[in-house]
Formats: C-alpha cells, structure tokens, sequence
C-alpha cells in the first residue's frame, strides 16, 4: 500500500495552536485522517500547566478524546525550543539537569500514550561561542536520556533543523555526526523533507548515510512549510522515492508555522482535497 494513503498520513497538531484541542482532533477527523503527531506544547499539553495528578489526568483525558473520535497517536513531539527554557547542551547546570529531566518525564508521557516514538531536539549553542565541549556535553545528555528510553521502549528521533533552531542539526552532515556519536539503537535519524530541501540534500544522501529515517515529516514547500498543493514542492515523487526504497513506516504531516494558526482548517481541508484529487 502506498505511504501516500491519507489514512497512513499522521497529522501534527501544532497548527491547531490557537484553537482548542477538541476542536483541532475533530478537524482532523472530518478530513479524514486516522491519527496524529501530537505537538506538546501549552496550553494542550505541556507539563509546566498543571500539577502532577492533573497531568497524569490530561493523558487519560487525551487518550479518551482520540479514542472517541477513532484516532491514534504515532508520535509525541513536545515543545522543545521556540518557547520554553529547554536545552539538553545547556553550560547552564540547572538549565540542562531541568532539561534533561522534563525530556525523562516526556519519555514517561510517550509509553502513557501508547506510542513508542518521541521527537528530540538538540538544545542550541551560541552562535558566537560554538566548541567541541557544547557537543559532547549534548552528546553525553542524549545518552543519558537513551537509557531511559530503552527502558520505556521508545525510540527518540532526532532530524535535521534550521539553523535558527539549532545548529547542533543544521543539515544532514551535522545530523550525522550527532546520531553516530550517541551510537545507540534507541535514538535514530528522522527525515524532514522539507529541511532537506532548504539544504539541497537528497533521499539517497539520507539513506546512504544514516539508512532508512525513522519518521518522516514532509509538506508542500514555498517560502517554508506549506498545505498541499499550495506551494512548488515535488514532495509526492519525494515520498515515493522512499517507498520504493522500502520506507514503511510512520510519516506526518507537518504544517509548521504562524501563518496557519488564524484557520488551521482551511489548510488542513487543502491538504485532504489534494488527496481527494489524487485518488
């Protein structure tokens, strides 16, 4: 079956930031997905907006909501850079010890929610002040979070990222480097289409020296992320390539950006009208 089947395709909640939760999970529904990459960000889901039990209770509350409306989660991916004081290579003690504890209890949050895949970012560095140091210390912080992880049962997936978000990942090279070096089994590369895009890298240079990615995130591209079929992105030939390489597993759909926030609907009914017209 082709990994471009809506029904395959895991919708990231992160455009549905300004909406309420339920009203973005009964969009998603009426478009006819199946499931989602949940975004953990406040004020759906984060852990800094309640106390420990109402955490734990918003879990069962998310579950239940999915469960209600015939969805799956495939992937959590909590907020980890644009708005919260995260970073895992922190030369801040408190900051990454904090870090590296909130990204624990994300693990924890991961297996509650039945999926067995966690997005991780890198943390940053200053621009002006890059070392050796800031990536072993981030390398170092990653391996300790893999023991959790393998004790959990989650794989962490870690991608290519703008350089505004992290130079530690700023292209396939630096990927590289960063997965090789934790060298565990439970933290594996992701492919972000679009970022391999912006960096004029290809499918073949992403499995010739990482394999097969373990997520994928794409979208149509123009000037950034876009709805399908609204931008100038050979994203559909992209997502074939890998099938044909023998990619089967998970892949979403990421519309980042503030410009969906307003209606993320509209997009979101683009992207299951392209499919429509496609079929």
């Amino acid at each position: 079956m082709s990994i471009m089947n809506k029904e395959q395709i895991s919708i990231l909640t992160a455009p549905f930031l300004h909406h309420t939760f339920a009203y973005g999970l009964d969009s998603i529904e009426a478009n006819g997905f199946r499931s989602i990459e949940l975004w953990g960000a406040s004020p759906h889901f984060c852990l800094d907006d309640d106390t420990p039990e109402g955490h734990t209770a918003r879990i069962r509350e998310i579950n239940q909501m999915l469960k209600d409306r015939g969805l799956k989660m495939t992937v959590f991916h909590p907020e980890q850079c644009r708005q919260y004081p995260i970073n895992i290579a922190s030369p801040i003690p408190y900051v990454r010890n904090y870090s590296i504890n909130m990204m624990k209890q994300y693990l924890e949050d991961t297996a509650a929610f039945e999926t067995d895949k966690m997005m991780l970012h890198p943390g940053w560095e200053y621009v002006d002040s890059p070392s050796e140091d800031n990536f072993l210390r981030l390398v170092e912080s990653v391996q300790i979070l893999s023991e959790k992880a393998e004790e959990l049962g989650i794989v962490m997936v870690m991608e290519e990222m703008s350089a505004a978000v992290s130079l530690f990942a700023r292209d396939l090279s630096h990927l590289e480097k960063l997965i090789k070096s934790v060298n565990s089994p439970w933290v594996k590369a992701g492919l972000d289409l679009i970022q391999a895009e912006n960096n004029a890298e290809t499918i073949s240079d992403f499995c010739s020296r990482l394999g097969l990615p373990a997520h994928v995130h794409f979208a149509d591209r123009k000037e950034g992320y876009a709805a399908l079929g609204k931008g100038d992105f050979a994203f559909a030939g992209r997502l074939e390539e890998l099938e044909q390489l023998g990619y089967k597993d998970t892949i979403s759909l990421s519309l980042w950006g503030a410009d969906f926030y307003k209606d993320p609907d509209e997009a979101l009914r683009a992207c299951a009208d392209w499919f429509r017209f496609r079929s």
